[in-house]
């Protein structure tokens, strides 16, 4: 104890200096590992706080484009039941007997033509059952009674609109998302729904474009928590979760009870952090044994010290000298181990980095920093101040990097150098960075990320949300923007038009050249209508073969129908598609805002009925939109709807005309004519219901009722007596047109070859081989086949070229006019004089004087039907007028004693 109190002071000295450093070492060592610890629990938050902004950022982008996806489906479901409210299935009695035809089949097709993610629409009545289906006719008899949104929307209190959760089709056995809506009357009784059904692949396809990390997710959600549809795709009547810790973000859709998801798994949104925590952790343990180990070095050098001799005082200061040499160099080793290993981290990050001291010297610059601005590897090195650094971009005209630096200082200006803060970036060149400023004890860091192609994915998404992808037009929902923008302007005294345009024979096109052509047919048309408008103009695709046309800022009504006068004759100059020329036109409809609506559904509407009524007056033409249309239309309506009742309340029946065998001297038989007796209209001929019932499809029932009802009075008729019948062009259409003759004739007893059945020549211009497909079919049953109203189209001999007709019949047209133009009678003579070369009779309608029988019979034409002979009669006044007929030759002769005596 003496010793130690009287220790040398060189000794006393060294162990007080041995203290010191033992002291010294274990504060660095919990002071380092308490700055590792601190820094690691801090950059896990950050790196959450990141993961999360973005993915906030990407689910309101997500929640704004698919609430615009579902707006535009809502849009059509609510056209639809304007539409059926038009019609008038605005009551319980109406509803479903309205709805169950194939003209509505046909019109909620084309109301979805331009929305791809629409699998299909379905009419239901309030108890479920299907009425009507957008993908077919007839409809599958389904009754979807259990669905969900019947359960929830049949109370009074219901919501007008429900999105079901994913359930298996069971037409299609797709998943798929339901957006349905109540269809009410006036007084808010339920009629039935309306209901969209959207295929949950398209979202998942929509989302499978997006950028997703390993772990991430999108998913879409009703409020309620139900999931809707996900990407990756998981079952979705199983669930949304997957067992892994997530980090959500939710966002609500604007308009819909709908949510977007995006989330990440933890362990992806740390996997940098684990990666930059497990870097610093080990660099921290190798400097702490690598001081632990210096330290246990110099205690052990110094207490080798004290055992020394005085006289080794010499070697053991050399031995020292060269011990603490070994340890400098094990230690710089060391410093050039963590060195390189951190080097290999910056190089490979994703992130250019950019690490600058507090006096403005770059300490670090990675290769991908480089890379992100062309800059060559060993152009940027440490040490270089920041200001020369920028004296160097700028001198060699590195304009992208240069403007990064200036918005750095800009924001330094702004925020302060010593402001943390992430920002996102939009250079000259079109490329897009998210900038992460992070300040450091002294000086700072950045990092910047390319994010361009994410840009793009978005704006892609946006652009299919407002845009038809066929032809890059407008789309609906973005045209019905235009056009509410386009009215706030008109209100303000500017005159607005709206065109809508419906292509004439486009169906025809897909019939027999394909989709493909018809769909490259769309694009050209499109590229005409955009150079036939100003700039100002908007040219939108509203669906299937119609477009609309917002034109502005009018001086008078005059600009818009130069306007459309001019789009007719465009669109009438033949295509060139694939090698084929088509040839097509449009009709317009123009209704003027303000004037025929002061809104953008009313407006459409209108330049709707305009439309309507150019086709009408037969196409290829234009017409305004004026108040007297909708009356018309109401007209019609109401036209439509006693039609629809007529057949089942028995309000028609047959008139027979009788047609007279020159050869014969007597009747050969008798035209079987429709007649509509209406108990509040009257008598209604055929022309004026006829057109309209092959319009809404009640033509195939009345046809085969007419069929029945004539081939059952002929049977009863003396045997050398037969029955002539016209078919509608509609009827060939039908799968089971030969069918319906043979049970005709078959329930009547009829002979085959004492029915005739007479066609137009609008049969012979639909699919030319399943028409003539259709009548071989029909001659062999044995019947009669007649060409009605010959001579009155453009191709009628070659139509008698492809089908043997038994009987030609002259159209009325050209037998008026015989003995007072001599062109008719020429062209009389010279059908008769064809027919009879080719084997076949020939039939003149409308005789009406004997001057014209006179004219036929020296002709050589087989037989008259006019008034003549007789007028159409009702079946019961046949034996009265086969009694009080006249002979044709009793009406020549007089015809001659007439001639004699006016001769005298």
């Amino acid at each position: 104890m003496l010793s130690r109190l009287h220790m040398p002071a060189p000794r006393l000295r060294r162990l007080h200096a041995r203290l010191w450093l033992v002291a010294a070492s274990l504060c660095t060592g919990v002071v380092l590992a308490a700055a590792v610890v601190w820094f690691a629990v801090s950059s896990r938050q950050a790196a959450i706080d990141d993961a999360v902004r973005e993915m906030r950022n990407d689910a309101l982008m997500l929640a704004e484009d698919q609430d615009r996806l579902l707006l535009a489906v809502d849009v059509v479901q609510r056209s639809i039941i304007d539409t059926l409210r038009g019609i008038g299935a605005d009551t319980p009695d109406t509803y479903a007997q309205l709805l169950r035809t194939q003209s509505v089949q046909q019109n909620l097709q084309d109301r979805i033509a331009g929305l791809p993610y629409v699998a299909a629409v379905l009419l239901f009545d309030s108890h479920g059952t299907l009425l009507n289906y957008s993908r077919g006719w007839p409809p599958p008899p389904l009754i979807g009674e259990d669905r969900d949104f019947i359960r929830d929307m049949e109370g009074a209190a219901a919501p007008a609109l429900f999105i079901s959760e994913p359930s298996h089709g069971k037409v299609s056995g797709l998943p798929r998302l339901y957006l349905s809506r109540r269809f009410n009357t006036a007084d808010g009784q339920l009629l039935g729904f309306v209901v969209s059904a959207i295929d949950v692949a398209y979202f998942e396809h929509m989302y499978a474009k997006l950028p997703l990390t390993g772990g991430g997710a999108y998913t879409l959600l009703r409020r309620d928590g139900r999931l809707l549809a996900r990407y990756p795709a998981v079952d979705l009547l199983d669930g949304l979760f997957d067992g892994k810790d997530r980090i959500a973000v939710l966002c609500a859709m604007p308009h819909f009870p709908v949510a977007v998801s995006v989330s990440d798994t933890l362990a992806t949104v740390l996997a940098a952090w684990r990666g930059q925590t497990r870097a610093l952790a080990g660099i921290t343990a190798l400097l702490e044994l690598g001081m632990a180990a210096g330290v246990t070095l110099l205690l052990r050098h110094l207490r080798g010290q004290d055992r020394l001799a005085a006289a080794e005082t010499a070697r053991a200061r050399a031995e020292a000298d060269l011990t603490l040499a070994g340890e400098r160099e094990h230690a710089a080793e060391v410093l050039r181990t963590q060195q390189q290993r951190f080097d290999i981290a910056a190089q490979n990050m994703l992130q250019g980095l950019l690490m600058v001291d507090g006096d403005g010297n770059v300490l670090v610059v990675n290769r991908r920093f480089c890379e992100l601005w062309g800059l060559s590897a060993d152009s940027i090195v440490a040490g270089m101040s920041y200001t020369a650094m920028t004296a160097f971009v700028v001198s060699h005209g590195n304009v992208a990097l240069a403007d990064v630096i200036q918005v750095r200082r800009r924001r330094d200006e702004a925020v302060g150098r010593n402001a943390r803060e992430t920002f996102a970036l939009d250079l000259s060149d079109g490329r897009s960075f998210m900038v992460t400023h992070q300040p450091m004890e002294s000086g700072w860091l950045t990092t910047y990320e390319d994010v361009t192609d994410r840009r793009l994915a978005e704006a892609r998404i946006t652009h299919l949300a407002h845009y038809d992808p066929l032809t890059e037009l407008p789309n609906r929902v973005l045209f019905h923007e235009a056009l509410e923008h386009a009215l706030a302007f008109a209100r303000r005294g500017h005159l607005l038009a709206l065109h809508c345009l419906d292509l004439d024979q486009f169906k025809a096109v897909n019939d027999t050249l394909g989709h493909p052509v018809g769909d490259r047919l769309l694009q050209a048309v499109a590229e005409r209508l955009r150079g036939g408008v100003r700039d100002t103009d908007t040219v939108a695709r509203l669906g299937g073969d119609e477009f609309a046309i917002a034109q502005g800022a009018l001086d008078g009504p005059q600009e818009a129908t130069d306007l459309a006068s001019r789009l007719i004759e465009i669109l009438a100059k033949p295509f060139e598609i694939d090698g084929y020329q088509i040839i097509i036109g449009t009709s317009i409809g123009i209704a003027f805002a303000l004037a025929d609506g002061t809104d953008a559904d009313v407006l459409l509407k209108n330049a709707d009925l305009a439309l309507y009524r150019a086709k009408l007056d037969g196409r290829g033409t234009y017409r305004l939109f004026h108040t007297a249309m909708d009356a018309e239309m109401q007209a019609r309506r109401l036209l439509e709807l006693d039609l629809r009742h007529a057949l089942q309340s028995q309000q028609f029946e047959l008139f027979y005309q009788p047609l007279i065998g020159l050869h014969t001297q007597a009747a050969s038989g008798f035209e079987a004519l429709l007649r509509w007796r209406h108990p509040d209209r009257g008598m209604v001929l055929p022309d004026k219901f006829i057109p309209l019932a092959e319009e809404i499809g009640v033509i195939l029932q009345i046809g085969e009722w007419a069929l029945r009802q004539a081939c059952m009075a002929a049977a009863a008729w003396p045997d050398d007596l037969r029955v002539s019948v016209n078919l509608s062009p509609v009827q060939f259409k039908s799968c089971d047109l030969v069918g319906t003759v043979a049970a005709a004739m078959r329930d009547s007893g009829l002979a085959p070859d004492r029915l005739e059945l007479e066609i137009t020549e609008k049969v012979m211009l639909q699919d030319t081989a399943a028409t003539l497909a259709t009548l071989r079919d029909l001659r062999e049953l044995g019947v009669r086949i007649a060409m009605d109203d010959f001579g009155t189209g453009y191709s009628s001999l070659s139509y008698l070229r492809r089908f043997p007709f038994d009987r030609i019949k002259i159209d009325q047209s050209f037998v008026r006019e015989l003995g007072r133009q001599r062109d008719c009678a020429a062209i009389v003579r010279a059908v008769i004089a064809l027919g009879r070369d080719l084997g076949m009779a020939t039939t003149a309608e409308g005789v009406e004087t004997r001057e014209q029988l006179r004219a036929l019979a020296q002709a050589g034409c087989s037989d008259i039907q006019g008034y003549l002979f007789s007028r159409p009669v009702p079946l019961s006044e046949i034996p009265a007028v086969l009694r009080s007929m006249p002979t044709a030759a009793t009406l020549l002769q007089q015809s001659a004693s007439d001639e004699e005596v006016v001769t005298a």
